[in-house]
């Protein structure tokens, strides 16, 4: 856990340089044949000892091909997406290479989050005023975005196809520096990543506010970082304390800390935590006469179950989550759907969470990897699955453009029915 919140800090910093950088498409350097194969060797060593169900045979042969690759150039940029490929291969969201070279030098962001919504790529969330929320995207420098995201997203570490696309377009070292989209109202918008001017925002808090004043609330937690926001959250549950209903809101929420001062304060009951499994290579099995030579073992701890104390707030709990809900907000989430807590309305979360071990080179290359499978209390799969709501709402790219909350809605039609 140490190790995890340490990497989630160095992460947040990383995040911070990213919005200062200047992308410089001409930036150079090389890489000596010696730091290669030394930087091969040591991530080769640490997904083998840390990555949970690692299939050894096929890990072995993609990373063959990976050294074929990286022995071939000696340009940083070319051994960077190289080896975020290689990890990508993975197929984890918390399971990702990045170099802080590359950062500085093509990690300009886009301005805007888009992802697919029954087919078209809708932006989401924009910083950028000639990209408003809700415009669908057809093509990137003339090539249609789908042909665009087949060819680039081998370099998206992700759980699923699904979180490979909300998280493609922060991903900004694989786009150009400058580009141009085209909008399926046949508008044409050039995105320059270091001259675009981005609207700031401030750091996110903790909303609160009656719908119906004394009888349905509403609360939205932007993430879990720190303590502050879960603290603001617990205040405003104070203050709605008599509602019948309070709807609470986590999606877009990325996790980024421990949920559980919120969480435990709205259980009304003992709940069931993840199973969690993690992968030891060591120790009997490095002896060719243990059975086991030379594969792994697998720990796995369940049935735990957390006892919550007297909570703050004991009434109907609606709770809205999307794709956007990851890592910790994942955490936040699975006890009030297995225990039958909350009412989920939405979509189904990310599908990605794991307590991770977080590598940072004196080079300045990263290298995140997953330690911790976790599956529902009964086993079932979670990973690049994510937690279904119990009610599924999808915003379409119209619902976007005028401002209509159709989740948010649908939670409010529930709220007002006995």
């Amino acid at each position: 856990m140490y190790k995890r919140l340490i990497g989630v800090f160095i992460l947040l910093i990383f995040i911070g340089a990213r919005t200062r950088a200047q992308v410089q498409p001409q930036a150079t350097e090389r890489l000596s044949l010696q730091e290669r194969v030394l930087m091969a060797s040591k991530i080769y060593r640490i997904v083998s000892t840390f990555f949970p169900h690692l299939s050894q045979k096929t890990f072995d042969t993609k990373y063959n091909d990976y050294v074929a690759r990286i022995l071939q150039t000696e340009d940083r940029r070319e051994f960077d997406l190289v080896s975020m490929e290689f990890i990508a291969g993975l197929h984890d969201g918390h399971t990702w290479f990045y170099d802080n070279w590359l950062d500085r030098n093509y990690g300009q962001p886009v301005g805007f989050t888009a992802y697919p919504i029954e087919g078209k790529w809708v932006v989401i969330h924009t910083l950028v005023d000639s990209v408003k929320e809700g415009d669908v995207i057809t093509r990137i420098d003339g090539t249609p975005i789908e042909d665009f995201y087949a060819a680039n997203r081998k370099y998206v570490s992700a759980s699923s196809d699904r979180d490979s696309g909300v998280s493609f377009f922060d991903t900004p070292a694989i786009f150009p520096g400058r580009f141009t989209l085209t909008l399926d109202d046949s508008r044409q918008v050039i995105i320059d990543r270091v001259q675009d001017k981005k609207r700031e925002e401030g750091t996110p808090k903790t909303e609160g506010r009656w719908l119906r004043t004394g009888a349905i609330a509403y609360i939205r937690v932007p993430n879990f970082r720190g303590i502050d926001t879960q603290a603001q959250a617990l205040q405003y549950f104070r203050e709605f304390h008599s509602a019948k209903t309070v709807i609470l809101d986590v999606r877009g929420n990325p996790g980024l800390g421990q949920p559980t001062a919120l969480q435990l304060a709205l259980m009304v009951k003992p709940y069931n935590t993840w199973t969690i499994s993690s992968s030891l290579k060591g120790g009997l099995l490095l002896r060719d006469y243990d059975v086991a030579y030379p594969e792994r073992s697998e720990v796995t701890t369940f049935d735990a179950v957390t006892r919550p104390g007297e909570p703050v707030f004991g009434g109907r709990l609606l709770l809205l989550i999307d794709r956007g809900c990851t890592c910790a907000c994942e955490d936040f989430v699975m006890p009030f759907k297995m225990a039958k807590r909350a009412l989920l309305i939405g979509e189904a979360t990310a599908g990605t969470f794991s307590f991770t071990n977080f590598n940072a080179f004196e080079n300045g290359m990263l290298l995140n990897v997953a330690s911790i499978r976790h599956t529902f209390p009964d086993g079932s799969q979670f990973e690049g699955v994510g937690i279904a709501p119990d009610i599924e709402i999808h915003p379409q790219a119209q619902d976007l453009k005028q401002g209509h909350d159709v989740a948010l809605n649908r939670a409010l039609e529930i709220a007002g029915t006995p």
